[in-house]
């Protein structure tokens, strides 16, 4: 009796653990992939329990979750021959597990690892070796990472993997050369400012020149228009005179004696007249001016 017990109690065991071979679950942030012998039968996307055929069928697992992978740093030459070192990181997740499972090995995440260390690092050396430094302390920039994050893209599609994103953390200089790359940026950025020193002083002058050219035109018109100003006031006034003449030649006479006594008076002047001149004629007998 108790050996029958005995032999039921393993046929449970053999069955329990049979039966447990048989069974695995999926969770619902993972995908399935199940193997027979090493080679793929299937692929499981549901979450779930499922079966397999137990000591037969194996199950590999893989992240549905976007996951993140950092690249080394690694040193570049710009298209403009500057030594710099770059870091970036990569989100990617698995979106083919047949063709991850057939082109990466071994099929898991260090072996993505490695191919996108190897796709990544010849991308961007490829890319930034084209352009210059000052691409990626630009605007341009987005538009350097848009075209790395595509390339590398396209070539991870044949691997089972998208590319979500690639950003480049950090970028600087070697420190063998930092001291030289800095000098050679100090002389480029003065020689700008002294070239546009030179311009602001060329322009400066060209202003300079204009304005005085206006000056001597604006200053000779207005000599020009005060002379003729000057000479038509004049005519006007010999007009004036010529007209009043014939009325009183005396008054007019007097009028002229007045102008040469102030003309001749002025100042420290010392004249000496015999008391008949004409000259002082009106003070010496003014009831007969103009005889």
């Amino acid at each position: 009796m108790n050996k029958y017990i005995g032999i039921g109690l393993g046929v449970l065991v053999v069955l329990g653990i049979i039966g447990s071979g048989s069974l695995y679950t999926v969770d619902q942030r993972s995908q399935a992939v199940v193997l027979q012998f090493g080679e793929l039968k299937r692929v499981v996307n549901t979450p779930g329990l499922k079966m397999k055929i137990p000591l037969i069928e194996d199950v590999t697992y893989y992240d549905k979750r976007v996951l993140n992978f950092d690249l080394p740093a690694i040193p570049i030459t710009t298209g403009d021959q500057k030594r710099i070192v770059i870091d970036t990181y990569t989100r990617y997740r698995i979106n083919d597990p047949v063709l991850f499972f057939q082109t990466i090995k071994p099929a898991d995440e260090i072996g993505a690892a490695m191919r996108l260390e190897a796709l990544i690092s010849s991308t961007v050396r490829n890319v930034i070796g084209k352009i210059p430094l000052r691409s990626l302390l630009t605007v341009e920039r987005s538009k350097v990472m848009e075209r790395i994050h595509q390339e590398v893209r396209t070539l991870a599609q044949a691997l089972g993997m998208d590319i979500v994103d690639i950003r480049i953390i950090r970028t600087e200089l070697p420190k063998e050369n930092r001291q030289a790359v800095f000098a050679r940026m100090n002389s480029e950025l003065e020689r700008i400012a002294k070239e546009n020193l030179a311009k602001g002083a060329e322009r400066a002058q060209q202003i300079r020149s204009t304005a005085e050219k206006d000056r001597a035109v604006i200053i000779a018109e207005a000599q020009r228009d005060a002379q003729k100003a000057k000479g038509e006031g004049e005519a006007k006034a010999l007009d004036i005179v010529a007209s009043t003449l014939g009325e009183d030649p005396e008054f007019y006479g007097f009028y002229r004696s007045l102008e040469t006594y102030k003309l001749a008076l002025k100042g420290d002047s010392t004249m000496v007249l015999s008391s008949d001149s004409e000259l002082f004629k009106y003070f010496s007998n003014p009831e007969k001016k103009g005889q």
